[in-house]
């Protein structure tokens, strides 16, 4: 990776601004296995800025203020085993979107939202010639 971009990061990094971050963490946690990097917080002990490590990626996050208001996002997120995590976001206090589905575009995949309004598509590659370019 180019030495401009933080180590761990990729190049485009989701930032998602988030009212009530720590329980956005804890959801993270308990269904995708997110850990945190780094937690700044401002004297009040809302969340400045965060970081987490999530299923090989960076998410960064931070709680609204000022002309900052909380963003819904959709992220589509590849894991092993597709089924499992779904199940594993819904135990955490996600809502069904559709249950894993293998699709003719070559993936196995379910979708989920969390308590903030972010859509999770979670998926597996499941036929890697379907995916190929036109």
């Amino acid at each position: 990776m180019a030495e401009y971009v933080p180590e761990g990061f990729q190049r485009i990094t989701p930032y998602l601004i988030i009212e009530e971050a720590d329980g956005f963490i804890a959801f993270a946690q308990a269904a995708f296995g997110a850990q945190p990097r780094m937690l700044h917080r401002r004297p009040d002990g809302r969340l400045m800025h965060g970081e987490l490590d999530m299923l090989g990626a960076v998410i960064e996050l931070g709680t609204p203020t000022g002309d900052y208001t909380p963003t819904r996002v959709a992220l589509h997120v590849y894991v092993p085993d597709p089924d499992a995590v779904y199940a594993q976001a819904l135990a955490a206090g996600a809502k069904a979107l559709y249950p894993p589905t293998d699709h003719d575009y070559g993936e196995r995949s379910g979708g989920v939202e969390d308590a903030w309004g972010n859509q999770w598509y979670i998926a597996q590659v499941i036929d890697a010639q379907r995916r190929q370019r036109p």
